[in-house]
């Protein structure tokens, strides 16, 4: 699920003033500049010049740190010397969740680093974490139930979020405890998270606002008036979770909620019992999946496609999205299976580790050159007869693999109608 710390400050002291923090979020930035520095071509300093992250707010876009600083530390009317002054939320994602998005953004399966992206794929990547980011805080503002006081949306609030997109081991991560990684490497993999500086003050500089209170949808009464006080973790957790499968049209595994993963840390033994039932029979209807893959791809093989596109038009008829990777010299590395039906997507080794495309087509009409400078046609990628023999002699399963034929069909009927 999102990861929604609402109390971190990075060890900075928020009793003061946040430009310490807000300094330390342009450390990305700062790195991108010493490359720029040793670099010599304008077209490479102009690729890395457009990678830097700005602040953004419900409203506006690359927002500069002094302006971050500046409104901030403005924003603490009638607040005492040892009040907090802001709190420094962080919203991370789990490697699934980051590549779901980088998928809406790229059309890309696999996406392993934001490094491999363009500039107009990474742009798209940033909107959407953006977007997100924006809804995550307008939940913020909803948790203090003051709505009765104007707190309505996150625009009500004075915040500045920034997206990053690395991390890099510490100490203490048992990666480095165990002696696989070292310290203050970068971590491999998508890795994006965003960082958020919220005033203590609501943008008139009237409402108190602290995550950090103690106190969850308390009934205070005052005269005639009563109302709600108090911030709920769990509760803005929970919602953060639910707009982001709103959102991007997220279908997240049992394991994967919030709610599932609470309970096996705290809950009873009956829910514990419960909640792994629910994983356990997700995870059978998943093995289910991968048998119809590998059924409907050796059905297809039988057929003897003549290339990769005959390969994935004839997996189409069974309702599966055959989408390979393409490695920087042009060649075919990994391939993944989208089950229509489902919409859940194995990479080909998750259904079998002998289920090897790249070994099934080469590209024998293309130079090394060639492929380097031009985007490889699929209609090229021929099928290595050698090894389509070699499999299917040595190989028996079962034909007509239970599958949803018309599925495709009624989908796309469906779309028209819309």
């Amino acid at each position: 699920m999102p990861i929604s710390k609402p109390h971190s400050t990075l060890g900075a002291d928020n009793k003061g003033s946040c430009s310490n923090l807000a300094i330390y979020l342009e450390k990305e930035n700062e790195e991108l500049d010493k490359i720029i520095k040793k670099s010599s071509s304008l077209n490479e300093i102009t690729q890395l010049e457009n990678r830097k992250q700005g602040f953004f707010t419900a409203s506006k876009v690359n927002i500069s740190t002094i302006d971050v600083i500046s409104a901030i530390d403005n924003n603490k009317r009638k607040l005492g010397a040892n009040d907090a002054k802001y709190f420094a939320p962080t919203i991370s994602f789990s490697e699934n969740e980051l590549s779901h998005i980088a998928f809406l953004a790229t059309g890309k399966r696999e996406v392993t680093s934001v490094l491999g992206l363009n500039l107009s794929e990474l742009e798209q990547f940033n909107n959407l974490i953006t977007e997100y980011g924006r809804k995550v805080m307008d939940n913020y503002a909803l948790n203090f139930n003051r709505q009765d006081k104007g707190i309505k949306a996150g625009s009500d609030l004075v915040y500045f979020a920034k997206i990053e997109h690395f991390r890099k081991y510490k100490g203490t991560d048992k990666e480095v405890l165990n002696g696989n990684e070292i310290s203050g490497e970068y971590k491999k993999g998508l890795q994006s998270h965003i960082h958020i500086i919220v005033s203590r003050k609501d943008k008139t500089q009237i409402l108190k606002l602290s995550p950090t209170c103690n106190e969850k949808q308390t009934n205070r009464k005052i005269g005639n008036n009563e109302y709600q006080v108090g911030f709920d973790r769990v509760k803005w957790i929970n919602s953060n979770e639910k707009t982001f499968d709103e959102h991007f049209n997220y279908k997240r595994k049992e394991l994967e909620k919030f709610q599932n993963q609470n309970i096996l840390k705290n809950g009873n033994p009956q829910d514990k019992h419960e909640i792994n039932k629910k994983i356990e029979i997700e995870s059978i209807n998943r093995d289910d999946i991968k048998k119809q893959i590998k059924n409907a791809h050796f059905n297809v093989l039988m057929t003897k496609p003549n290339n990769l596109k005959e390969y994935q038009q004839r997996m189409m008829k069974f309702a599966i999205q055959v989408l390979p990777t393409i490695n920087k010299n042009g060649f075919i590395q990994e391939n993944h299976f989208f089950h229509e039906q489902s919409g859940i997507n194995f990479k080909g080794s998750e259904v079998d580790q002998n289920l090897k495309l790249h070994e099934l087509f080469s590209d024998d009409s293309k130079t090394t050159r060639q492929v380097q400078q031009t985007e490889p046609s699929l209609e090229d990628w021929k099928i290595n007869t050698g090894r389509l023999t070699s499999i299917l002699s040595s190989l028996l399963f079962e034909t007509a693999p239970d599958v949803d034929y018309e599925f495709p069909k009624r989908r796309r009927k469906k779309a028209l109608r819309r």
